[in-house]
């Protein structure tokens, strides 16, 4: 089978080759089209593992937690070394979440229209733990 490794601090992913090309071309508009184009060059070769890492290829974070979240590949916890499904890892948001659109701000005293106020630096994205809840990946997504 060709692979795909991607070793971050706290874990190796394990990810088919094919599944990786088809959803860098499937969602091609959502990445940095120039990571995409050096990605795929990358697994173009003929070598049966292509390994990746996150210092050099931090980029391909965003593409591994989407590939997790869609319950594809495998991921060795190197803290409790333990190699676990996707299906299995449990998700988490960071900041305000996985969309600028699910944030869910309470707004005391109503809605002041004519105060000057610096606009605060908002956030989000997601993460996933293995099942022993040690801290796998984080991928800040968006930003304000």
């Amino acid at each position: 089978m060709n692979t795909v490794i991607f070793n971050s601090e706290n874990a190796a992913f394990k990810f088919d080759k094919k599944e990786v090309k088809e959803r860098l071309i499937c969602k091609q508009s959502e990445y940095d089209p120039d990571e995409i184009t050096q990605l795929l060059e990358l697994f173009s070769t003929d070598a049966s593992e292509t390994f990746l890492n996150s210092d050099d290829h931090h980029y391909f974070g965003h593409v591994a937690a989407d590939l997790i979240g869609a319950g594809l590949g495998t991921v060795t916890c190197k803290i409790c070394k333990k190699t676990y499904d996707a299906c299995q890892l449990k998700e988490f948001a960071i900041g305000l979440g996985k969309s600028p659109f699910d944030i869910n701000q309470e707004q005391k005293g109503g809605i002041r229209l004519f105060e000057k106020r610096k606009m605060p630096s908002l956030f989000g994205g997601k993460g996933f733990t293995c099942p022993e809840g040690h801290e796998l990946i984080t991928m800040e997504s968006w930003r304000t």
